[in-house]
């Protein structure tokens, strides 16, 4: 008989970042280090900032994260399921390079949320402009 598994997906909104099994697995929760397991219970929560570590064929991976949300999910008849949803990951075996990539990758997203926040900025102001210069009445 084969040794239970985990069912892991890590996704951001661009890709799949992680599709695999897992024998095991180490996340930061808000309340520490949680190891996960196949036969897990249920459980939803939110994920800090930081890396995660799966075990798989006896080798040791790593995934660093940019926040997220963690689900664990049991299924009838099926491994454990663990997804995280989460704006930005790398996975790999080198936990310097994947925590150098993720860096790279949280640079760019808040590049783009600068730009986005600023773009905002500009249509408010576009549109209380063309409020005050407006001539509104009630119809009276």
């Amino acid at each position: 008989m084969s040794e239970p598994t985990l069912r892991l997906e890590v996704l951001t909104p661009d890709k799949s970042v992680v599709s695999t099994t897992a024998q095991a697995m180490r996340v930061l929760l808000p309340d520490g280090w949680w190891g996960i397991l196949p036969g897990h219970a249920a459980m939803m929560a939110h994920i800090q900032s930081g890396m995660i570590y799966y075990q798989r064929d006896d080798a040791i991976r790593y995934i660093a994260i940019y926040q997220g949300t963690i689900e664990v999910q049991q299924r009838l008849h099926e491994p454990t399921h663990v997804r995280i949803l989460t704006a930005a990951a790398e996975e790999g075996d080198d936990i310097e390079t994947v925590q150098l990539a993720l860096s790279q990758q949280a640079a760019k997203l808040a590049d783009l949320a600068r730009e986005a926040d600023m773009e905002f900025n500009q249509i408010k102001f576009s549109l209380e402009k063309s409020l005050q210069g407006a001539n509104i009445t009630d119809g009276r």
